[in-house]
């Protein structure tokens, strides 16, 4: 009995120590296809997620990419259309038409380019509104012409999914 009695008071305080050493990282518990690699943008590390391949609406061979990336604790959207000089100015909006019927404009804070791209620097509320909604179209205005885009359900899973694991992810110093 006395034997029993000193096992069950081992185990008793032993598990604290188990919980503890088994203490599970949230990221580690998702399939996170999050990548960092020993490239630095602007001389700092930075972590991206894989592209979202979207086609021009109405269109055979017009393509973008949308891709998320995170840079020390700020995650970014990133929006390219693979066409020859396409201007973009700064400030230039990319509107999101939700399945809600909601429209929601995201600002350009890349400068002025004509190759195309688009970098948003994602705030708390803009996070949450892509969390929260399903995308039915996106409209990005250029100098010469406007895009449409119409990401189907698993584009808006995916989108949903690398925001999540990005905001979990953690930069690796290198």
């Amino acid at each position: 009995m006395r034997a029993l009695q000193i096992l069950f008071l081992t185990v008793l305080l032993s598990i604290p120590y188990l919980v503890s050493a088994q203490k599970i990282n949230t990221i580690d518990t998702l399939n996170c296809p999050i990548s960092q690699n020993e490239l630095l943008l602007k001389g700092k590390n930075f972590a991206s997620a894989p592209p979202i391949l979207l086609r021009v609406f109405n269109e055979n061979f017009e393509y973008s990419v949308l891709q998320f990336g995170k840079r020390e604790n700020k995650i970014y959207l990133y929006f390219k259309i693979f066409t020859d000089n396409v201007c973009v100015k700064q400030k230039q909006p990319l509107e999101l038409y939700f399945k809600t019927g909601e429209m929601y404009v995201l600002k350009n804070s890349y400068s002025v380019n004509c190759d195309g791209t688009a970098i948003i620097q994602l705030r708390r509320r803009d996070f949450k509104k892509l969390m929260n909604n399903s995308i039915n179209s996106i409209k990005f205005f250029t100098l010469k012409k406007d895009y449409e885009f119409s990401p189907n359900s698993k584009d808006n899973q995916n989108i949903k999914e690398y925001l999540n694991c990005l905001k979990l992810y953690k930069i690796k110093k290198r």
